[in-house]
């Protein structure tokens, strides 16, 4: 999710078009890529599968000779350009990888170090998004949108490899339900921060197509369209921490694992990019918005796309990879669906209405349950089903509640809680011998009747420190508002389903298989 402006535009009249390598054949458009898409399909088998490795199992990369983030990028390049489909797809399938595979925290940095880097990342992610529910807080002229990211907060993000042009360019991009321009750093840099993969050069690109400032999309389908002296359509996009993007609007091929090419994506190429962007070349934007990479597909797939996001924790194994789905596929039995709720202060996001909790099979009680239901007319309330934000948030009352269920059971069972914190977690534990079986459970109750029932993985996280014990805390936040967040630690290994279609937001248990 981020705080933004977007001064700038959509794709022409004709919108995206979709092909595969069976019908790019033909015309051999895409120049040196099929060359070297045949060659990795001979001489790299199985890599994929090291991919779905390392999305679920990242300790093990420091054992291997070549530099970790080097290696992960190599195994994204190649399971990038090695797989080849044989017909049109019915569902888009994008493999996604948390960013901590791609970008680990510095080796000399002390587990207690790390969490704080996190936590306050996580933190400056909500504080923006929580600044742009306040209309009097922007003034001046200035333009501001009501969305937040975390790409320039160095927090809990997961990212996913796509080409872009004609021949394509790698790009390593954040995927973001909270945001709606895709954009990626482009040369000529007047400035760019370092990042991975190479910048995308769109003089090089023979799809590439400057978005004209007298276009609809440019002056009708934005509430700050942007222009310069050449007639082009720009745009600027200002985060919360005052990191900015700022280039022209194109569109532009976009090619997915799969070979999948979807040609007149709308785009932002930007050529001056300031702050802590930390390497990622841009950010995929799949909120509900019109420019989003997710409204763009509709006319193929659907106003659906699902995603599960792999657990980043090593001492649990999924059993399956990350991964981001657009179009309409059977869904899990196991689905619970909630409806989807339009804030119109923030329109982009993702919102919910929560119902409740349960703590050790037992309904919490002594809190409003007022502060988990949007009111539309406030812009408070409700939940954000959130791909970006890391930790949970909910309303204070509601937060103690569960906090206080949870401490008790805990300390039944036989769980001593420590009486210092840990970062931003002030309920902490010391297991020292105590079966994490005896470890209270934690159900959310969701609108219409949908529960989401924790797993441990999810809400008692491990913290690190300067001794050889392992302490625990409840991996939940107290949130300031009402502006109550799921936050991508909770959602893992979920199958979680954005239905924008038939309005309603779907959970379905150990999804990444």
């Amino acid at each position: 999710m981020y705080n933004k402006e977007t001064e700038g535009m959509e794709q022409n009249s004709k919108g995206p078009e979709f092909t595969t390598s069976s019908s790019m054949k033909k015309g051999n458009t895409r120049g040196s890529y099929q060359s070297i898409q045949t060659h990795a399909q001979e001489e790299t088998p199985g890599t994929c599968k090291i991919l779905e490795k390392l999305g679920q199992d990242v300790p093990f990369i420091p054992s291997i000779s070549m530099a970790p983030t080097k290696l992960v990028l190599h195994l994204l390049l190649l399971c990038f350009i090695a797989v080849n489909a044989t017909q049109p797809p019915r569902t888009l399938h994008i493999p996604v990888i948390h960013r901590d595979a791609v970008f680990p925290p510095p080796k000399d940095a002390t587990p207690r170090a790390a969490h704080r880097l996190r936590h306050a990342a996580d933190d400056a992610r909500y504080a923006a998004l929580l600044e742009s529910l306040d209309p009097t807080a922007h003034g001046g002229g200035r333009l501001h949108s009501p969305v937040v990211s975390g790409l320039p907060f160095h927090t809990g993000e997961y990212l996913s490899l796509l080409g872009v042009g004609t021949p394509p360019t790698p790009a390593l991009v954040v995927i973001d339900t909270g945001s709606d321009l895709v954009w990626l750093q482009c040369k000529p840099c007047r400035h760019c921060y370092g990042q991975l993969t190479p910048l995308f050069d769109p003089r090089g690109s023979t799809t590439y197509r400057q978005t004209p400032c007298s276009s609809p999309r440019c002056q009708d389908d934005l509430q700050y369209p942007g222009c310069d002296g050449g007639g082009a359509c720009n745009y600027v996009i200002t985060y919360g921490d005052g990191s900015t993007t700022r280039g022209d609007i194109a569109t532009d091929a976009l090619v997915f694992s799969g070979d999948t090419r979807v040609d007149n994506v709308t785009l932002g190429c930007g050529h001056d990019n300031r702050g802590l962007f930390n390497s990622a070349s841009g950010l995929l934007g799949l909120g509900r918005g019109k420019l989003s990479f997710s409204a763009q597909l509709a006319a193929a797939y659907g106003r659906v796309f699902a995603y599960c996001l792999g657990d980043r924790s090593p001492r649990v194994s999924t059993g399956g990879s990350s991964h981001l789905v657009f179009g309409r596929a059977p869904e899990p039995p196991s689905t619970a669906f909630t409806p989807l709720r339009a804030n119109p202060r923030l329109p982009s996001l993702y919102y919910v209405d929560l119902a409740g909790f349960s703590v050790g099979g037992r309904r919490v009680t002594g809190f409003s349950s007022a502060s988990l239901a949007l009111d539309p007319a406030t812009g408070r309330g409700g939940v954000v089903v959130d791909s970006g934000t890391a930790i949970s948030r909910f309303a204070g009352d509601a937060y103690t509640a569960v906090r206080d269920a949870f401490d008790a059971l805990a300390a039944a069972a036989g769980i001593r809680r420590l009486a210092r914190t840990f970062s931003v977690f002030d309920a902490c534990y010391d297991l020292n011998g105590t079966a994490m079986a005896r470890v209270p459970s934690i159900v959310l109750h969701f609108a219409g009747g949908a529960d989401m029932a924790l797993p441990q993985a999810n809400y008692f996280l491990p913290v690190g420190n300067e001794t050889r014990r392992q302490y625990y805390c409840l991996g939940l936040q107290a949130a300031h508002e009402d502006l109550n967040v799921l936050g991508n630690v909770q959602q893992q290994r979920f199958h979680v389903v954005f239905d924008v279609e038939k309005g309603r937001i779907g959970f379905a248990p150990n999804g990444c298989t």
